[in-house]
């Protein structure tokens, strides 16, 4: 073991312990990089990959997080893609407080990672982080084919609060097919956050389905329709429009949320 990876190891432990504060270890590993900064960095990421036993490799980053050095901000980049889950949102937030171009444009390239806790870390802290971050996450879940993708995407609006749930209902009135179907889903699953402004965009929804002839989607969007309840009864109408589908799924979503409504 190096003199530098052992001084390192030490002071790890000795955080893990509480005989040294998280800020005083940002102090030695600070110091070290004045001393050799590659040196550094390379022993700083072998522990991040290689935890000493009793260590996190969540409170190296962190650490190293706490130290504000530029000098490892590729550490806290590559945490991002770490195989802890708990390391990557550690490194996800950490960009997000960043508040840079080149933080955003970090996190904007790990949407499309195919490990699912980096994809889901990467958008919610563009959604908490960013003012563009809702729109981003929300145009990836209306371009991608994929829909384990779009199904991140989702359910990351659906935790970002008002701004979350007006995108989701954006992306149902789109003409994308499986875009609509992955919001409408996320949509269903929280379908009791629906506001009374809220209800006259999931009918808008349901007429675009309607008019692209879209069944499943159609499908989708009755069934939160139901979950409003008496909430919606004023809207029957545009519901009845659906009895005399082609389609059975689809009359029998229309019957049942008619039922719902009450009508």
């Amino acid at each position: 073991m190096s003199g530098e990876r052992e001084k390192l190891t030490n002071m790890f432990s000795k955080i893990m312990a509480g005989t040294v504060t998280r800020e005083e270890g940002t102090m030695l590993i600070n110091h070290l990089a004045k001393e050799d900064i590659t040196s550094t960095v390379m022993e700083l990421a072998y522990l991040i990959e290689n935890p000493p036993p009793g260590v996190f490799a969540k409170t190296i980053l962190h650490t190293i997080a706490l130290s504000r050095n530029k000098a490892f901000h590729n550490l806290i980049v590559n945490g991002l893609e770490h195989k802890n889950e708990d390391v990557s949102i550690l490194a996800a937030q950490e960009l997000a407080r960043l508040k840079t171009a080149d933080a955003k444009n970090v996190l904007v390239e790990h949407l499309g990672s195919d490990v699912y806790h980096v994809r889901k870390v990467s958008a919610a802290a563009l959604v908490q982080g960013f003012g563009e971050g809702v729109d981003i996450v929300a145009g990836r879940l209306e371009g991608h084919k994929e829909e384990f993708y779009r199904s991140t995407y989702a359910q990351t609006l659906l935790g970002a609060g008002k701004k979350g749930m007006d995108a989701l209902l954006r992306v149902m009135s789109s003409r994308s097919h499986g875009a609509v179907l992955s919001a409408a889903r996320a949509v269903l699953s929280a379908a009791y956050k629906l506001t009374e402004e809220d209800i006259p965009k999931v009918f808008e929804a349901l007429m675009v389905a309607g008019d692209n002839n879209d069944a499943e989607a159609i499908v989708e969007i009755l069934k939160i329709v139901a979950h409003l309840r008496g909430r919606a009864s004023a809207y029957d109408g545009y519901v009845r429009a659906f009895l005399d589908s082609g389609t059975s799924s689809v009359r029998t979503e229309a019957k049942a949320a008619l039922a719902a409504l009450g009508s």
